[in-house]
């Protein structure tokens, strides 16, 4: 079914049965979009790895980085300082935030809140 909307990035596929021009049946396959981002860090080093966690969510990219960076510590047993610590805590609220803001909008719009 299609064309789909370009803000849904391809996270929604539907395979219709079809008679004539009424849906008979409907199969939905979600996040059918895969970017091969978990082979790629098995050919990549851990050092080469966070720019493509950048790539998995557009607007919250700090989550996925900062994932592949504290399981790189553990393995490595590093330990942060605090003040890291509390500059990723801020960073990962902000970019929550950001995330709720933006779904907000767009619920918004889908439920046909747009101004001229």
């Amino acid at each position: 079914m299609g064309p789909q909307h370009p803000s849904t990035h391809g996270v929604l596929r539907l395979v219709l049965s079809l008679d004539g021009e009424i849906i008979k049946n409907v199969q939905p396959h979600l996040g059918y979009i895969h970017r091969s981002i978990e082979k790629m860090c098995e050919r990549d080093t851990y050092k080469m790895i966070v720019h493509l966690t950048d790539r998995m969510d557009y607007l919250s990219c700090h989550m996925n980085n900062e994932a592949v960076c504290l399981t790189v510590e553990k393995a490595l047993e590093l330990e942060v300082t605090e003040r890291i610590k509390v500059i990723r805590t801020l960073v990962s609220e902000l970019n929550r935030l950001s995330s709720h803001q933006l779904w907000w909008g767009v619920m918004g719009m889908d439920l046909g809140a747009i101004t001229s």
